[in-house]
C-alpha cells in the first residue's frame, strides 16, 4: 500500500506579482495515500535541492513547530500553517468552513510528515492557478499545538 509522500512541483516563478515564464520556482507539498493534499510549502525555491533541504528540516523538526489557525476577515474560512523559529514552513492546501475540520486536516498533515516518502525529482507544472491571499491571525489555540510544543501550547492571542 502507498503511503503519504512529499512531491516536488517545477512551476513558472511570480515577480512583483506576475508571473515569470522565464524563472522556475520549486514547490513542495505532502499529499495522502489517495494523492489528497495534505498540506504544502508557503513559498517556492530557486532549486530542487533547496526545497528538498526544507522537507527534510520540516520532518526532522515537525515537533518543535508552532501550529496556529487563520480566519479570512472577508469570508470566515479557516485556514492553518506551522511555524519554526518564527519562519513558516508549512500551509494548509486549502480552506475550510469550519474551525474543527482546519483543526483536523492540521492534526492529519502532522501525523503524516514523519512517515511520509520524499519523492525524487519535480514535476513540471505549466497552467493552472496559482493560490494567494491575505488571511489575518485570528487565535493561536492550544488545541491545534501538539503536546510536545516549545511552550506547550500557551500562546497569547494576536
Amino acid at each position: 500500500m502507498q503511503q503519504s509522500r512529499f512531491v516536488f512541483l517545477s512551476m513558472p516563478a511570480k515577480s512583483g506579482g506576475q508571473v515569470d515564464e522565464a524563472a522556475e520556482e520549486v514547490l513542495w507539498m505532502l499529499v495522502s495515500p489517495n494523492n489528497r493534499q495534505l498540506g504544502r510549502g508557503e513559498e517556492g525555491y530557486g532549486t530542487y535541492a533547496e526545497c528538498r533541504a526544507a522537507v527534510v528540516r520540516l520532518r526532522d523538526e515537525h515537533r518543535r513547530a508552532d501550529a496556529m489557525a487563520l480566519a479570512d476577515e472577508l469570508t470566515g474560512q479557516w485556514v492553518w500553517r506551522l511555524e519554526l523559529d518564527g519562519e513558516t514552513v508549512a500551509v494548509s492546501s486549502r480552506s475550510y468552513l469550519r474551525a474543527r475540520e482546519c483543526s483536523y486536516n492540521l492534526e492529519r498533515f502532522l501525523a503524516a510528515v514523519p512517515q511520509a516518502d520524499v519523492v525524487d525529482g519535480t514535476r513540471a507544472v505549466r497552467k493552472g492557478q496559482r493560490l494567494g491571499g491575505d488571511v489575518r491571525t485570528v487565535f493561536r489555540s492550544s488545541a491545534l499545538r501538539r503536546p510536545y510544543g516549545p511552550d506547550n501550547g500557551t500562546r497569547a492571542a494576536i
